[in-house]
């Protein structure tokens, strides 16, 4: 992004924060989470970490780290479809283990998110190596759905968040899941309308 304003810190601070969180559920999932999958802990703390790269100013950022950010969400985003299609962990598949012991059938729900936003956070990497791609009109579009699809995402979590706070015995793991979902669609939300926003001014 072009500065580094309060807001922009504040939501920096929350994505450090749900990255903590996402790392203990990672060392504790075991003990913590009945149905346990480290891919998918992994997947939401890349998320958290690599949206604090996005929130810092473009002029921190060098070329050959956004192209390894671009290629890095890439790579994690073909490894969800691959997910997606083969209904497994890929992980214990590849290492030969019995993904029974470390998994659970996987929601197709959730794994198709996980390729949208990784998917998304490569696209939002390669906007930021190129602003004269940002703003073809092509490109503007499509960041202008992708606002609209986190604003919807960020609307289904928060919804699941309140049936969380509203079931008779609330589990908290899956309460702070559900509101790092939310935190991290809404400031997506949030970043692609400051892309939006920039690139209508960069036109004015």
């Amino acid at each position: 992004m072009t500065g580094m304003s309060a807001l922009h810190a504040l939501f920096s601070f929350l994505c450090t924060l749900i990255a903590v969180f996402y790392f203990l559920r990672l060392v504790n999932g075991c003990r913590w989470v009945k149905h346990f999958d480290a891919e998918n802990e992994i997947g939401h703390g890349m998320m958290a970490i690599g949206m604090i790269f996005m929130l810092v100013p473009a002029a921190w950022l060098s070329a050959d780290l956004l192209h390894w950010n671009i290629l890095l969400f890439a790579a994690a985003a073909l490894w969800w479809t691959f997910r997606l299609f083969v209904r497994k962990p890929l992980l214990p598949l590849l290492l030969k283990k019995d993904a029974v012991h470390v998994l659970f059938q996987s929601e197709v729900r959730s794994d198709a998110i996980h390729v949208f936003m990784h998917g998304s956070m490569c696209y939002m990497f390669l906007l930021m190596s190129s602003m004269v791609l940002s703003m073809t009109q092509p490109v503007t579009y499509v960041t202008c759905l992708l606002f609209a699809s986190f604003a919807f995402l960020t609307l289904f979590y928060g919804r699941e968040t309140l049936r969380d706070l509203q079931a008779a015995s609330v589990d908290r793991l899956q309460l702070g899941a559900n509101l790092a979902h939310v935190l991290m669609s809404g400031i997506m939300c949030w970043m692609f309308l400051e892309m939006i926003a920039m690139t209508m001014a960069m036109r004015g």
